[in-house]
């Protein structure tokens, strides 16, 4: 594939290193908050942007953001999640890397470059996952690639559960036309009943409601994966970016239901949702406001998540057919010590991923 360099506008994003011709530079962090802007105006993945990435560096994860183009045009970009040091590192791409021009197409010359500057950099093997099969064959081509996780420790999205996906329209007559008929009768019924739709988007705010959510993962049994601080800081970095909401429904003036949202440039994403016990007749009334919200703001899709169990049945009542996507790829760099990460390294992070599950969940609560 070829990149019509001369169509793309400019942009004014500065990097760590000068470059006249398109190759991939690594982005400053002081610019983070520019590109988080530029993310906005293309099909990038959430799981991309900086806002989402950096609260992760206390969790002994450190973002690595490379942008391919040149300093004035940039094409595509790349969160590179990293995990170790020196000669031994691991890279994790969520969905990505990412075309960030309407007009660019990732090449196989780029997807080289990318692979020789993470070789060059110290890394073992990068885990990519992308909603595109095409982007993995194009990266599976380009040398030794499995089609498996190496690293099945740390994971932003399902890659295995679809999710549940509501495309909506500017019509609201015409989206719930959409659902299931059971969505009117609890709309209705939740409205008759006197619940009030809230809308928020402050750090303090979740910390508010974080009870709620910890109340509602015992009562289900369920782990919170990110300590509160990461979810806190996600808010901090994507509120001036107009990128998060918290939504609550109120009974009599009191909190009995919550959901956490997040948007890119198309999607907007539930990431945690809870309820009162005797509150969950209100939780189609909360989505179903909470994706309108979020429509207005510019994102025709809203993504329920993952319907492991009960939830599948929830799910399905806005959308009947979830999105699967293509599974990880593993794309080995350094094949003698991928063999003895593969021997020791592997079983021994699998061996101890429930106690740092438990201990990374239980951080600054």
């Amino acid at each position: 594939m070829s990149v019509a360099i001369e169509m793309i506008p400019a942009i004014e994003v500065r990097s760590s290193s000068p470059a006249t011709t398109a190759t991939w530079f690594e982005v400053r962090r002081e610019d983070l908050a520019v590109w988080n802007d530029v993310l906005l105006d293309s099909d990038t993945s959430l799981y991309q942007y900086p806002f989402w990435n950096e609260p992760y560096r206390p969790l002994w994860v450190t973002p690595r953001y490379l942008a391919w183009g040149t300093q004035d045009r940039p094409l595509a970009f790349v969160s590179i999640l990293t995990v170790g040091f020196g000669p031994a590192k691991i890279g994790l791409v969520f969905r990505g890397p990412a075309c960030v021009q309407s007009l660019c197409a990732l090449c196989h010359v780029a997807i080289v470059e990318l692979l020789d500057w993470a070789r060059a950099q110290g890394y073992i093997f990068i885990r990519f996952t992308h909603s595109d099969p095409q982007v993995l064959s194009q990266l599976a081509a380009c040398g030794h690639a499995e089609d498996s996780d190496a690293f099945p420790y740390f994971l932003d999205y399902p890659v295995l559960s679809p999710d549940y996906i509501v495309t909506q329209s500017d019509d609201e007559e015409q989206t719930l036309a959409s659902f299931d008929r059971e969505v009117r009768r609890k709309l209705r019924r939740a409205t008759e009943a006197g619940y009030e739709f809230h809308s928020e988007d402050s750090p303090e705010a979740l910390a508010k409601a974080w009870p709620l959510y910890q109340d509602c993962a015992r009562r289900k049994q369920f782990r919170l994966e990110r300590p509160l601080s990461i979810y806190m800081q996600m808010m901090h970095l994507a509120q001036p970016h107009n990128c998060v909401r918290l939504y609550s429904v109120h009974l009599s003036g009191r909190m009995v239901g919550s959901a956490l949202v997040f948007r890119d440039g198309t999607t907007a994403h539930c990431q945690l949702a809870a309820f009162e016990s005797e509150h969950r007749q209100a939780a189609v009334f909360l989505q179903w406001h909470a994706m309108r919200d979020m429509y207005r703001l510019g994102t025709r899709r809203y993504n329920l998540g993952p319907g492991p169990g009960t939830l599948a049945r929830f799910k399905q009542q806005f959308c009947e057919n979830p999105v699967s996507y293509p599974g990880p790829l593993t794309v080995v760099l350094k094949e003698g010590w991928f063999r003895i990460w593969r021997k020791w390294g592997f079983p021994m992070a699998k061996g101890i991923r429930p106690t740092l599950r438990k201990f990374v969940s239980r951080m600054k609560r």
